[in-house]
């Protein structure tokens, strides 16, 4: 049901759906994205006057998040950051709202900096990948956010807490306001959820301290002057950097050691499965690696598999043939195993390399650890 909800508002807002149905559907849209509009202004401008507080964290406060829905690769980018911090001896907590996440507490700990703690269900796919991945940070999930800094100022090593998809959290303070863009968006002709995909109008991006425009290298050189354009208009001052998504190592689901070689999907037909806000630059990573790509299979962001998807997976493999099946990391901590009749199924990690603006990357880098130093963890 949610798969054919998201699927119908896709078809929607993109155009696609034709006809009378498709035409009111869309005229519902957008009576509903100025009601959202009005309850979001109010929202915010009560933070904004001080009528409502902005909380002080636990944390020195770093915040990663986007304008838009679907994926601009903030998880990737949190990893980044915190991988990068650790190389400067800053020890960062990861704060996330723990998005489907079954069971436990409402607030919780996943990984103290030395190893995860709780089950998948518990902790939630992204958590448990950054937890899998990102070794030596602390982890932590939580609706409320400021409660989850807290916890991880008690509990962990944590000096800095990065708050991954925080843009919109308004009731918390933070020392740096990262907005990602995916540099494919088409920008200059967004629309405001739910008649488009903008969580927020493209006025508000004047809130941010720094821009990253994501998938920059699958972007045309005329988008990327035009998006950056758009955004100086509401953003004078704020750096804009750009980067790549790239791909880092290869190897099989359920077996993290018996890594691959890149090189060896050099040829292959590869079929991409994915659950993913962005599945289309999965399926570009792999084709860049030489890989062909007959079908690609996606899910519901955040979808919780189930044994019964490898249905799904061998529906499409027996129609295209593929010499392996491909899943993104966070599918990876969530898949069951593999049935042994499926294609090898593999696992390609990607990380993010700044392209452009590599002096304001590191600038931030230098003033997230000097706010560390003026205010060390407990």
């Amino acid at each position: 049901m949610l798969r054919d909800c998201e699927t119908w508002w896709r078809r929607a807002v993109s155009g696609e759906a034709s006809g009378l149905g498709a035409a009111l559907s869309r005229a519902f849209l957008a009576a509903a994205s100025g009601a959202y509009l009005l309850g979001l202004k109010a929202n915010l401008a009560l933070y904004e006057t001080g009528l409502l507080p902005r909380r002080k964290p636990a944390l020195p406060t770093v915040s990663i998040g986007n304008l838009t829905l679907g994926g601009t690769g903030k998880t990737t980018t949190t990893r980044r950051l915190a991988r990068r911090l650790l190389e400067e001896g800053v020890r960062p907590g990861i704060v996330l709202r723990g998005y489907r996440r079954r069971g436990g507490p409402a607030v919780a700990v996943v990984s103290d900096c030395e190893g995860t703690l709780v089950s998948a269900e518990q902790a939630g796919d992204e958590a448990l990948m950054l937890a899998a991945t990102a070794p030596g940070c602390a982890i932590a999930v939580g609706k409320r956010r400021e409660a989850v800094v807290s916890l991880l100022a008690e509990s962990t090593c944590a000096q800095v807490a990065l708050l991954d998809d925080g843009f919109q959290y308004f009731r918390m303070q933070r020392i740096v306001d990262l907005v990602l863009l995916d540099a494919t968006f088409e920008l200059s002709s967004a629309k405001l959820f739910p008649a488009g995909y903008l969580r927020e109008p493209l006025s508000h991006v004047r809130r941010a301290t720094h821009i990253l425009l994501t998938h920059s290298d699958l972007a045309p050189r005329a988008q990327l002057e035009t998006m950056t354009e758009i955004l100086r208009k509401h953003n004078p001052t704020a750096p804009i950097m750009r980067s790549r998504h790239v791909p880092a190592a290869l190897y099989e689901l359920g077996r993290p050691e018996a890594v691959l070689e890149l090189a060896e999907l050099q040829g292959l037909s590869a079929m991409p499965v994915s659950a993913i806000g962005n599945p289309s630059s999965f399926g570009a990573a792999l084709m860049e690696l030489g890989a062909r790509v007959p079908e690609q299979l996606t899910f519901a962001d955040h979808h919780d598999y189930s044994a019964s998807d490898w249905d799904r997976v061998r529906e499409a493999a027996q129609a295209h043939s593929p010499d392996c099946i491909v899943v993104t990391e966070k599918d990876a901590v969530k898949l069951p195993p593999a049935p042994p009749d499926l294609p090898p199924a593999l696992v390609l990690a990607v990380d993010l390399e700044i392209t452009d603006g590599e002096e304001a990357w590191e600038a931030l880098i230098a003033s997230v650890k000097s706010a560390c130093e003026e205010e060390p963890s407990a």
